[in-house]
């Protein structure tokens, strides 16, 4: 997802944020100044404004939603009027970005749609996906319309995207091990095409499949569809927590005869060289060759070394018969 610096336009930003049922705090650290919030044409409805403090080592996401009651978050929010603002995370806007919202008089959710004309609806901030708990930071600015036409309003598109046939759940974190390859399937209910790319540099996408490039630390991928005349321009975002690598050795036979060699794998998936040792007097081992010295079965133990941050250190047992 391709963001331009000099103005986000939130209405075509298409991240899908959860709504947790939290309380509302009130001790909010950002400030964010816009204008205006009230009497909106409902057809041209522009916000302008912009962040003048914002919570450090910390991310929020912007929503049009309905007001609160009491102190519960927001039940209904839109699935395409909405921004994810941090400083550290690829693909998000920038504190510094001047913010561009367009709020429309009819919103619609995963939980059901609210006209903004007759139920008061507003700007809902709160910590995005790194802080899903986190309530420290929740925030409602009210939002009214003037009375008039409003521009048709479309729902996000639906998205089902799969990880080697397992679902994602967007803004919701899987798995993901340094250099395991993972075929990524995206549809979109609509049946529009949908482009998936990466948002960090710790993964990478090839031919719908995508790899980390780490052992640790975390990527996204972004799945977006154009939009048309029935569905909104959406997009969502899909985070991986990044794991080691797990290392493997190619298969190779378990029997040798009496007085015969068998060559066994010289290094591990990720070029580790192997080392085997045994105590069995039924074999000898000379680096990667086996001997059988006479019959029985022979205990070897297989090992690599790990690398920090990438992948895990390798040890396996293996039993050989002789004879």
């Amino acid at each position: 997802m391709r963001i331009r610096k000099s103005s986000i336009v939130i209405a075509i930003a298409g991240l899908s944020i959860a709504i947790f049922s939290a309380p509302i705090a009130s001790a909010e650290t950002f400030v964010f100044s816009s204008g205006p919030l009230t009497n909106l044409n409902p057809a041209t409805a522009t916000i302008n404004g912009g962040f003048t403090k914002f919570p450090a080592g910390k991310g929020l996401y912007i929503q049009q939603c309905n007001e609160p009651v009491g102190t519960a978050r927001p039940t209904i929010c839109s699935g395409t009027i909405q921004i994810w603002v941090s400083d550290t995370a690829r693909g998000a806007a920038k504190s510094t970005d001047p913010v561009t919202i367009k709020p429309t008089t009819t919103i619609t959710g995963p939980t059901g749609t609210v006209d903004c004309t007759k139920a008061t609806c507003g700007l809902f901030f709160q910590v995005d996906r790194f802080g899903p708990t986190d309530t420290s930071e929740d925030k409602f600015m009210p939002i009214t319309f003037a009375e008039g036409t409003a521009a048709p309003s479309l729902a996000p598109d639906v998205f089902t995207v799969t990880a080697n046939g397992a679902p994602l759940v967007r803004n919701t974190p899987s798995n993901l091990t340094y250099r395991s390859e993972v075929t990524i399937v995206a549809t979109a209910q609509s049946g529009l095409a949908t482009e998936v790319t990466s948002l960090n540099a710790n993964c990478v996408i090839r031919d719908g499949k995508i790899s980390a490039l780490k052992g640790s630390g975390e990527c996204a991928i972004s799945v977006k569809a154009a939009g048309n005349a029935t569905v909104a321009p959406t997009s969502a975002i899909y985070p991986f927590i990044l794991g080691l690598g797990e290392q493997s050795i190619a298969a190779f036979p378990l029997t040798v005869k009496v007085k015969a060699k068998l060559s066994l794998p010289a290094q591990s998936s990720f070029g580790q060289n192997i080392k085997y040792v045994t105590e069995s007097k039924n074999c000898r081992i000379t680096k990667n060759t086996i001997l059988g010295v006479k019959k029985g079965s022979c205990r070897v133990t297989a090992s690599a070394a790990g690398q920090d941050g990438l992948w895990k250190a390798f040890v396996r047992n293996y039993t050989i018969k002789i004879g």
